[in-house]
């Protein structure tokens, strides 16, 4: 019977080693330098912006089979990690679901709002304009990526020209400045006219957005 246990013990040990977390973490990230080695590539990203979950440093590294690397992928996308949990040496290393790159990255449509512009439309500027975003097409990853107003930030997207209730809220984005920048997702979003609205210790007020669709 020990022995048995003994060998389940280990069949298991071997099974799990080098295996990833099995959460899914998704980030907008910049790349730094491609893939490299032998038979695992390691590529290096710049975070951006964690959507989902968290990372260890805002510089990561990712493994994946140098045979299912993704090809002449942009520099800048959105990507779909697992933490990897068995032993190695090298730092904030992460893994794209089954070492697949063509799994772990995805194409992304970044667009963004600066300080500069929210504070001209706070203070009622005249060159502050409704803004026009377009997106290429409708099935790519699109966010929009907003100033942060200080310690903490508080951001609303609605339809209503006015502070939102509740109810009327589409996306929320409640942050910390460690947690900076507040993003919305505009993939699902019909075309047609939004509102954002701030709280903030050093920005606020609203803003108007057009979404539309390249033809």
């Amino acid at each position: 019977m020990k022995i048995t246990l003994t060998i389940l013990g280990l069949l298991f040990s071997i099974f799990s080693f080098g295996q990833a977390n099995d959460e899914t973490i998704q980030v907008i990230a910049k790349l730094v330098s491609p893939g490299k080695g032998s038979k695992i590539y390691i590529a290096k990203y710049e975070i951006i912006k964690a959507i989902k979950g968290n990372v260890t440093n805002d510089t990561i590294q990712v493994g994946y089979y140098f045979y299912n690397e993704y090809k002449n992928a942009p520099d800048t996308v959105l990507l779909n990690l697992k933490k990897y949990t068995g032993e190695t040496k090298t730092k904030d290393y992460y893994i794209f679901p089954d070492y697949d790159a063509k799994k772990g990255i995805e194409e992304v449509k970044l667009s963004y709002i600066d300080f500069d512009y929210w504070e001209a439309c706070e203070i009622g500027e005249k060159k502050c304009e409704p803004l026009t975003l377009k997106r290429p097409k409708n099935n790519e990853k699109w966010f929009l990526i907003m100033p942060c107003g200080g310690t903490s930030t508080t951001v609303t997207l609605s339809e209503k020209q006015v502070i939102p209730e509740e109810k009327d809220i589409i996306q929320k984005s409640e942050i910390s400045t460690s947690q900076c920048p507040p993003i919305f997702d505009l993939t699902k979003l019909k075309d047609g006219k939004y509102f954002a609205y701030m709280i903030s210790c050093g920005l606020g007020g609203q803003i108007e957005i057009n979404l539309i669709t390249d033809k």
